[in-house]
């Protein structure tokens, strides 16, 4: 449910930033930010459908990842705005938690055996992965995002004069 909340989030968000002007930039990023929102929740809700006691559940669970790895992969690529520059770093932590935890779904559901701790740092990989597209979400939203444990810093542009060779 809390994803389904995110993503819903993240695409109002998305069509938020249709409403910031006739930027092109800005224009692609929102259909970008569009698509990438449609196709993670579809992914999620299939996701959710799977029956478990199928023989074929952890096959299309595992695809569904795989899936949500290439998603994860587009949204690190995406050109972002200078508006949103904050979000390319966070896009790009997404996309390297989310490539780990399908990798060790992967480990933990084709062994032999089941390896409980792994699959744990699947799940960890798999939530911060989450994380980072709530906080790009909050971001794009026009909101800094809140918690013990993030620390926002602000950068100003300065005004200079570029140093040239002294004639």
């Amino acid at each position: 449910m809390k994803i389904k909340k995110l993503l819903i989030a993240t695409l109002i968000s998305a069509f938020c930033l249709n409403g910031c002007g006739k930027d092109a930039e800005l224009e692609k990023y929102n259909e970008n930010m569009t698509v990438f929102t449609e196709n993670v929740t579809d992914i999620k809700l299939r996701m959710e459908e799977i029956d478990t006691a199928s023989e074929d559940a952890v096959s299309e669970l595992l695809g569904c990842l795989d899936e949500l790895q290439v998603q994860f992969e587009l949204l690190a690529e995406m050109e972002v705005p200078q508006k949103f520059a904050s979000v390319e770093s966070l896009a790009d932590e997404a996309s390297a938690y989310m490539t780990e935890a399908v990798s060790l779904y992967h480990d933990v559901f084709e062994a032999e055996e089941y390896d409980e701790s792994t699959a744990d740092v699947a799940v960890q990989n798999y939530d911060r992965a989450m994380t980072r597209l709530s906080y790009i979400s909050t971001l794009l939203q026009g909101e800094l995002p809140e918690g013990d444990n993030i620390i926002i810093t602000e950068e100003e542009a300065l005004d200079f004069e570029p140093v040239t060779e002294a004639e």
